[in-house]
C-alpha cells in the first residue's frame, strides 16, 4: 500500500502522462482553430512532448504558451505553405486517380511519391522548429536529409501515427481525446535517440 501513494510509482507515471497528453491535445486544438497557427501550435506541442520524452520536469500549460508564443510569427508562414502544400497534393491525387489511361497512372504516382516526401519531411519539421532557431530554409534542408537518412523511423512514425487515429476512429473514439498529444510524445521519443547523431538535446 506504500508504493500506491509514491508518485515515482509507474502507474502515477503512466497517469500523469496521459492527463498531459490529453492537455496537449486539447492545447493543440483550441491554438490550431485560427488555422493559421497550425505551424506555432504543433511546434509548441513537440516542444513540450519532447521534455516530457526527455523526462524533464516541467509546467505543460506554461511550456505550451512559451513556446508557442516563441514560434508564433515564423509559425505562421511555414505553417501555412505546409498546410497548402497538403492541400494541393491531395487535390491532385484525387484529380489523377479520375483520369484513365497511363498518362493517369504515372501522373499519379508522380504525385504519390511526391507525397510521401511530404510527409517524412513534416514528421521531422515542427519538431526541428521547437528546437532550432534558424529560418525555414534550413529546417526543410535539416527536415529531407533526416527524413531520409533515417528512412525505416521515419516510415515508423508515419505508420504509428496513422494507426493511432486509426484505431480512435473506426475502433474506440476516446482515444483520440490522447492521439494528437500521444501521437508527438511518440514521435519525440523516437526523435531524442535520433538527433543524438546530430548532437542535438532537448529544447531549451
Amino acid at each position: 500500500m506504500k508504493n500506491l501513494f509514491n508518485v515515482e510509482n509507474p502507474v502515477w507515471v503512466f497517469m500523469g502522462k496521459l492527463v498531459d497528453m490529453i492537455v496537449l491535445s486539447g492545447l493543440w486544438v483550441i491554438c490550431s482553430l485560427p488555422v493559421v497557427t497550425i505551424g506555432a501550435s504543433t511546434a509548441a506541442l513537440y516542444y513540450v512532448t519532447l521534455k516530457l520524452a526527455g523526462d524533464e520536469d516541467g509546467y505543460t500549460f506554461r511550456s505550451f504558451f512559451h513556446a508557442f508564443k516563441e514560434n508564433l510569427m515564423p509559425g505562421i508562414p511555414l505553417g501555412i505553405g505546409v498546410l497548402a502544400v497538403g492541400v494541393f497534393l491531395g487535390c491532385d491525387i484525387y484529380m489523377y486517380s479520375q483520369i484513365d489511361g497511363k498518362i493517369g497512372i504515372v501522373l499519379l504516382w508522380a504525385v504519390i511519391i511526391l507525397t510521401a516526401v511530404y510527409l517524412m519531411m513534416t514528421v521531422y519539421l515542427f519538431p526541428l522548429m521547437a528546437r532550432c532557431k534558424t529560418d525555414w530554409k534550413h529546417l526543410l534542408v535539416m527536415a529531407f536529409v533526416m527524413s531520409i537518412k533515417n528512412f525505416g523511423w521515419t516510415l515508423l512514425m508515419i505508420v504509428s501515427a496513422a494507426c493511432l487515429f486509426a484505431v480512435g476512429i473506426f475502433v474506440t473514439a476516446p482515444l483520440l481525446v490522447v492521439a494528437i498529444g500521444g501521437t508527438a510524445y511518440i514521435h519525440s521519443k523516437i526523435l531524442i535517440m535520433l538527433w543524438k547523431e546530430y548532437h542535438l538535446g532537448l529544447p531549451v
